[in-house]
């Protein structure tokens, strides 16, 4: 099986959104006190940012591969 980067932003951003809801549900029922509602986003948004630069590079790849195959 080949990873795709498309395939792992894509998980990223889902385990991201898994981590805040886990954190806001931790949080909501007191189990665990301590726990900062901001270290939970923090921790989500490192996850996501992380796999970044696979979207920007994506993005790139149809900005110019688009542009460039027809008349002006």
């Amino acid at each position: 099986m080949e990873l795709k980067g498309k395939l792992l932003s894509l998980g990223a951003k889902i385990l991201g959104a898994l981590v805040v809801l886990g954190g806001l549900v931790l949080k909501a029922f007191n189990l665990t006190p301590a726990l900062s509602i901001d270290d939970v986003i923090k921790t989500a948004a490192f996850v996501v940012l992380v796999f970044s630069p696979i979207d920007v590079s994506i993005w790139l790849e149809k900005i110019f591969t688009r542009n460039s195959g027809g008349p002006a």
